[in-house]
C-alpha cells in the first residue's frame, strides 16, 4: 500500500489539497475564510486559511519524497517499513486532532503541557520523521488552518530529533 502511495505522489498531494479546498470553500460560503493570528494575539499578523491550499499539498509531496528516499535506504522489510510509516503518520494525526479538540472545547490552557508530550515520547519513538509532521499538520488543519501547525511542528520535530538521537548517543557512550 505504501509503495502505491509513493507511486502516486501527485494524486495523494492533490487529494489532501482538495480536502483543504473543501474546507476553505465551506468557510468562504459560510461567513468568510478564517484567519488565525500568531500566538492567538491580535497584535500579531494573521494567516489566512487560503494558504493551506499551498502548504498542505507541498508538505504532502515533500513528505512522500522523504519517505521514498528513506525506503530505498532502509534495511527493513517492505511490510515493517510501511507499518513504521503509518504508525508515525497516525500518531501525528491523533496528536494534532487531540490538540485541535482541546482548542475547540475551550481547554486551551492545557495545550502548553500537552505540547511537551512529543518530547517525552521522543525518548523512545522517532517523532522527528516527515510522516509525523504531515499527520500533525493534517490533524490541526481544520481548527488552525494549513500554515499555523506547520510553524509549530518544526520546533517539536527538532526537539524530538535532539532527544531521540541524543539519548541514543549518550547511551552508546555510557555502554562503551
Amino acid at each position: 500500500m505504501l509503495v502505491t502511495l509513493l507511486k502516486y505522489k501527485f494524486s495523494v498531494s492533490l487529494f489532501f489539497g482538495s480536502l483543504v479546498l473543501i474546507h476553505v470553500l465551506w468557510e468562504y460560503f459560510h461567513g468568510g475564510v478564517t484567519s488565525h493570528h500568531l500566538l492567538a494575539s491580535e497584535e500579531m499578523p494573521a494567516i489566512s486559511n487560503w494558504w493551506g491550499l499551498l502548504s498542505v499539498p507541498v508538505l504532502t509531496w515533500i513528505t512522500l519524497t522523504r519517505i521514498e528516499v528513506r525506503r530505498k535506504n532502509s534495511s527493513l522489510q517492505a511490510g515493517e517499513f510501511s507499518a513504521q510509516v503509518f504508525r508515525g503518520f497516525f500518531g501525528g494525526l491523533l496528536f494534532g486532532l487531540f490538540l485541535a479538540m482541546l482548542w475547540e472545547f475551550g481547554k486551551a490552557d492545557y495545550m502548553p503541557y500537552v505540547l511537551l508530550l512529543p518530547l517525552v515520547l521522543a525518548l523512545v519513538f522517532p517523532i522527528h520523521r516527515a510522516e509525523c509532521l504531515l499527520g500533525f499538520v493534517l490533524g490541526m488543519t481544520y481548527t488552525f488552518g494549513g500554515v499555523l501547525p506547520f510553524l509549530i511542528a518544526p520546533l517539536l520535530l527538532l526537539g524530538g530529533l535532539i532527544i531521540y538521537k541524543g539519548v541514543r548517543m549518550i547511551y552508546s557512550a555510557l555502554k562503551k
